[in-house]
Parts: structure tokens; C-alpha cells; sequence
């Protein structure tokens, strides 16, 4: 029996099953501007993204920018939130229409997203992980 001939439906199969898996995706990690100096808990920062409230421990009112929509928004949402989208911006639309908070800044790109945040003293965002850099500062959130 021919061994190299052999091996190749093997190699052949671990190709189409590392292709149809796709480059592996980072997760969701929320960005804060550097000069925040508090580590609030995963709790707050829920109530943040759920417009239940607007500062953070050792900061005036934040600012909260996510990506306009994507899989990052959907995981983020999902993971961390504990709300699909259909009903985060349904959550969102209550808000705003009641005037109790107004709507978070959408970006276009992540990199807009991660300038913002590092240009806004109480800019509060999610980024990919593989995006993070010294311009923003990561919270714990689990």
C-alpha cells in the first residue's frame, strides 16, 4: 500500500474543515478611554449599555458608542447584555422616545469607534480584542 497516497484524503479533509471554519473571530471586549480611573463592576456596565445609567464610578456622565451593526454588536449584545439585537434596540427606541436617555453614537468601523472612545474623556465602547491598543483602556467584564 502506498502511504503518501493515503494521507492525502486525510490532508485533503482537515484543509475543507480549516477553510470552512474561517479565521477565528476575537471577542467583544467594552473600551473605555484611558483616563478613567475606576474599574467598575460588570453590572454597571451593563446598565450603561442598557441605558440604566449614565456614569461609572470616579467619572461624569459616559458617552457610549457601538458599531453600527455586525456580528461584534450581536455577540456583544448577546454575551454581555443578555438581549438579542430585535430586542436591545427595542430597549434603545423605549428610551429615547420616553426622552430617559439618548441613543448611543454608531460608527461606521471600529477604528472610528476607537479613536472616539480615546478622544472622549467618558467615552465607554466595545471593540474587537484583536483592536485593542495603548490608546484605549479594557474593562472586566465577566
Amino acid at each position: 500500500m502506498n502511504t503518501q497516497s493515503s494521507k492525502f484524503p486525510q490532508c485533503s479533509a482537515l484543509l475543507l474543515i480549516a477553510l470552512a471554519t474561517g479565521p477565528s473571530q476575537a471577542e467583544p471586549v467594552v473600551v473605555v478611554n484611558p483616563a478613567l480611573a475606576s474599574k467598575p463592576s460588570t453590572d454597571e456596565i451593563k446598565a450603561v449599555f442598557l441605558g440604566q445609567a449614565t456614569t461609572l464610578p470616579g467619572s461624569g456622565a459616559v458617552q457610549v458608542g457601538l458599531p453600527k451593526e455586525g456580528k461584534l454588536r450581536e455577540d456583544f449584545v448577546i454575551a454581555y447584555v443578555g438581549k438579542n439585537e430585535k430586542q436591545y434596540k427595542a430597549i434603545w427606541t423605549q428610551l429615547i422616545f420616553t426622552g430617559r436617555a439618548q441613543a448611543p453614537k454608531q460608527f461606521e468601523s471600529e477604528d472610528e469607534l476607537k479613536k472616539w472612545v480615546a478622544s472622549t474623556p467618558n467615552g465607554v465602547g466595545i471593540l474587537d480584542s484583536s483592536k485593542v491598543d495603548a490608546s484605549v483602556k479594557v474593562l472586566p467584564t465577566k
